[in-house]
């Protein structure tokens, strides 16, 4: 942990520039088609888990650089932000399964188009990157609650129970196949049992996350200097 507090603003306010143009990229307002003066913004942003993780993540990081802020103008030196610790512990969950299905499971590391593109690189890559470092060392041990990891499956849940019941709506009233944003989402090709399966794996991989980041946040130095686990006086919600 760095409870250095200056070095903690001058990483969040870098931290609030990059995730600010994640946030922009995710609108698809760059995309250029070649050959015309076309530049358009996406109408489907709001169906990708990618981009709703992102917009938590930049609320959550300028909320805490505010308070970082805050406290170097007052004067003080050491220390760390209380500022909606709970969110931000299931916000670091939340883009972590962002960054860690899209390189396992949807990006394509050996192509070129992964590397040379700003937007995946920016929130798929950049912005969990350094969340997950801040929660890591700017952030306060032992200020993770038992049931804190469990409180990061609401969001996704909702996300999924959303789009499920938006495309059975959309190709009700459409007619049309409602494009999934993810196959693992696409009950038109996996079926909800399917989808339910998937959802379950996924909600797994975010229970282990959770819990090693629940161990981490009790990894704190003694009074001789040496790094231990601390599970006393654990606090349930």
């Amino acid at each position: 942990m760095n409870d250095n507090l200056f070095t903690q603003m001058v990483y969040r306010i870098i931290f609030c520039v990059i995730s600010a143009l994640a946030c922009v990229l995710t609108f698809g307002y760059f995309t250029h088609t070649y050959g015309t003066d076309n530049f358009t913004i996406s109408n489907d942003f709001w169906q990708y888990y990618t981009n709703i993780s992102n917009y938590f993540c930049f609320g959550v990081g300028v909320a805490t650089c505010a308070a970082t802020v805050k406290k170097v103008k007052n004067g003080e030196t050491r220390g760390f932000v209380k500022c909606c610790r709970t969110l931000k512990f299931c916000t670091t969950v939340m883009i972590a399964v962002t960054f860690l299905v899209y390189i396992s499971l949807l990006g394509d590391l050996g192509s070129w188009s992964f590397w040379n593109a700003l937007g995946n690189l920016t929130y798929h890559v950049a912005v969990p990157v350094l969340f997950i470092v801040d929660w890591a060392l700017f952030t306060e041990h032992k200020s993770v609650k038992i049931l804190d990891p469990l409180k990061s499956w609401i969001i996704p849940l909702l996300y999924v129970v959303y789009i499920i019941i938006y495309g059975a709506v959309y190709q009700a009233a459409t007619g049309a196949q409602f494009k999934y944003p993810y196959f693992f989402l696409n009950v038109n090709e996996l079926g909800y049992g399917g989808v339910c399966a998937w959802v379950a794996v996924l909600l797994l991989i975010f229970a282990a996350l959770s819990y090693i980041m629940f161990v981490y946040d009790k990894l704190i130095k003694d009074e001789n200097g040496k790094w231990k686990f601390d599970f006393k006086n654990l606090k349930l919600i």
